[in-house]
């Protein structure tokens, strides 16, 4: 009787299609439920072998009725890993042919085409019969996965590569590597959540890979996937984390949008250099196209062998999914591990959750995403947990309320993953927290708020102990004036600024001055109508303004191009060699002027990811962490303490300034809403 009033009550056609919300609720619930074909139940062979699990199961359930467990609710490493199996299965076995014995001619169900010629390929009892075997024999294996994958050697990050010269700002690194290796056991039964929250310049990355190294050297797996919180990943980009990570092309993955990200970096390759990489011929054909593992679009950078584990019979159909599973250590944006918590295309979950299975994961910059955003990024580090990683954050701009809600969503998950792999759990998860200052580890349970605004703290007074500063700021006042628009009196003031920052932050050479300053802009459109006034005003007497205009909406090529200058122009770390670069030089040869100002006008697409060093910034602001982030960007690579301000800040935004509509202003980006709004719209 429950299950009759289960259909008649709750069971509709909008419970599996919500789209049909519009049309004849009876007639399509009554299609739903004609089987022209015949069910399974049709096929001699389905129930025999439905038979001899039945009489298997049976042999195995307890004489005594057990506590009923609610499998949804309370075993979702089991569920979610029984799922992974059977879609592994479906897309293995779909891509086989037929078994001739298997086409009775009386039973009419398919379950799938062929992907090339579209025709009715397997039936459907074979089909179910050849994945639920496949299924199993996966499950099976996945015990074995984590043994039969490649790991980073164990010496890679076995000595200190922090030189005497160096030590002071890069020694806290082999700190936090000394204090991770201590954590190494304990995180086998209580897991890992750190933060690394040191200063940028400080070497974060790097140091994130020592962390991570160091836990796994006693637990047996050094394996990790760092996922940057950018929207999209250039190659160049991560070829540079390749190269501060220390690794080689055989030990890190990078994985990228698509071949036309590849190909524009090997053109710029070209042109700097005489050697040409020879572009993967595989993916140039798009023959993978017919898998529906990996988007197509998706390239992945590695160069390591390909060697068999304990699933390539199934993932070696495709070899994107095999070099995401098989590196060592994967690159790549947020986005490319989100899908395994995703449900709504379930081949898609494959890769990223195989890789969360087997590798511990680093979230570099995970505040760079909004509010909105959030339930997304709790998921994915709840699924890390839920899956027996280990999980770094890697950010000094990650608010406490983020930070908390990110370690709620891990323990969350790790009491899942106790549940099936561990033999009891007191609650509490193994935390550590590192910066250029400190590092502290400390086992949490309900205490991470309080442990965490106290570590945060004490990084507080030693910033404030510090006498000398790199970077420092002013405000700068912009008012409405209805003399003119909006966009032009922002520009004067801006352009009136650029000059002052230039005489206080110029470098000289033979009676030669230059310095390359940012102005960041919130959003596009303003960016555009504030540089068109900015380019239409003169420069002082004996000056040259050279202005660069970057955002994230130009053509894939062109931004490309503006991104390789930019990324050769800005690599501050021998300061006299901006003398040599060959923009600055063309730019000083072919003029008359002695003064050359460098400016690059961007969106928030210079905020996060870009190793660049820029000598002054003028920021309009948007929210705290924006402001950090650019702040990260001034005087980067060089230790050089400025006598006059190189950071200025608007007094209030374009938005603000323009006021057509109600508040609120300070959004997208921006932390504002209509039901948070700010108190005052003034910095």
């Amino acid at each position: 009787s429950s299950i009759d009033e289960w259909f008649t009550g709750n069971f509709e056609a909008l419970w599996n299609s919500p789209n049909c919300k519009d049309k004849d609720q009876q007639a399509l619930l009554l299609n739903n439920w004609t089987f022209t074909k015949g069910l399974p139940v049709a096929s001699a062979q389905w129930r025999a072998r439905a038979c001899l699990l039945a009489s298997k199961t049976i042999a195995k359930l307890p004489l005594q009725p057990q506590a009923q467990i609610n499998w949804l609710n309370d075993q979702l490493f089991t569920t979610h890993l029984a799922r992974l199996s059977l879609m592994l299965a479906d897309h293995f076995y779909s891509s086989q042919g037929i078994t001739q014995e298997w086409q009775n001619p009386h039973y009419k169900a398919y379950a799938n085409t062929d992907r090339q010629s579209k025709e009715l390929k397997q039936k459907l009892d074979e089909h179910l019969i050849g994945v639920a075997n496949h299924a199993k024999k996966i499950a099976k294996d996945l015990a074995k996965l984590n043994a039969s994958l490649n790991q980073l050697e164990v010496n890679a990050f076995l000595s200190s590569s922090v030189d005497k010269n160096q030590k002071e700002k890069f020694g806290w690194q082999d700190v936090a590597k000394k204090l991770a290796h201590t954590l190494s056991k304990e995180t086998v039964t209580q897991g890992f959540f750190g933060i690394n929250m040191a200063s940028t310049g400080k070497g974060k990355t790097l140091a994130n890979a020592k962390i991570m190294y160091a836990l796994g050297i006693e637990t047996g797996r050094i394996r990790f996937s760092v996922a940057l919180g950018l929207r999209t990943l250039t190659l160049q980009t991560g070829r540079e984390y390749r190269e501060k990570l220390e690794l080689t092309d055989e030990e890190l993955a990078i994985a990228v949008g698509g071949l036309a990200v590849k190909q524009l970096f090997d053109n710029q390759q070209i042109k700097a250099s005489d050697t040409n990489e020879e572009i993967d011929q595989q993916s140039a054909t798009g023959s993978e196209s017919q898998n529906e593992f990996i988007d197509a679009e998706l390239y992945v950078d590695y160069k390591g062998e390909i060697k068999a584990h304990s699933l390539s019979k199934w993932t070696q159909i495709n070899e994107k999914l095999e070099k995401l599973l098989i590196a060592p250590v994967l690159v790549s944006t947020i986005d490319h591990l989100m899908p395994a918590t995703e449900g709504t295309k379930g081949g898609k979950q494959i890769a990223p959750m195989l890789r969360l299975l087997t590798s511990d994961l680093v979230l570099d910059e995970p505040d760079d995403f909004g509010l909105e955003d959030l339930p997304a990024l709790c998921r994915l580090v709840h699924w890390a947990g839920m899956l027996g990683s280990r999980v770094l954050l890697s950010t000094a701009t990650l608010p406490p309320s983020l930070a908390n809600a990110l370690f709620q969503a891990y323990q969350a998950g790790w009491a899942h993953y106790v549940k099936v792999n561990g033999s009891s759990w007191d609650g509490r998860i193994s935390c550590a927290w590192f910066d250029e200052f400190n590092s502290h580890n400390e086992q949490v349970n309900d205490s991470f708020k309080n442990v965490h605004a106290k570590f945060v703290n004490n990084r507080i007074k030693e910033l404030k102990a510090k006498t000398e500063h790199q970077r420092k700021g002013d405000i700068v006042f912009v008012d409405r004036c209805d003399a003119m628009n909006n966009a032009e009196n922002l520009a004067q003031v801006i352009h009136s600024n650029i000059i002052k920052l230039h005489q206080a932050h110029q470098q000289s050479l033979e009676g030669k001055t230059i310095s390359i300053g940012l102005i960041r802009m919130a959003n596009i459109n303003p960016l555009v109508a504030v540089s068109k006034e900015i380019l239409a005003l003169d420069a002082p007497p004996n000056t040259a303004i050279h202005y660069c205009i970057y955002h994230s909406r130009y053509p894939l090529a062109v931004r490309s191009h503006i991104e390789n200058q930019l990324d050769t122009l800005l690599n501050r770390k021998v300061p006299d060699a901006i003398w040599r670069h060959e923009s600055i030089q063309k730019a000083i040869n072919n003029s008359d002027e002695a003064h050359h100002i460098f400016v690059v006008l961007a969106s928030p697409v210079a905020e996060v990811g870009r190793d660049h060093d820029y000598d002054w910034a003028i920021i309009e602001p948007s929210s705290m962490r924006s402001i950090i982030q650019i702040a990260g960007r001034v005087l980067r690579h060089r230790d050089k303490i400025p006598e006059q301000p190189n950071i200025l800040l608007l007094n209030k935004n374009y938005k603000t300034l323009v006021a057509k509509y109600p508040p609120p202003y300070y959004e997208r980006p921006g932390f504002e809403s209509k039901a948070l709004q700010l108190a005052t719209h003034e910095l």
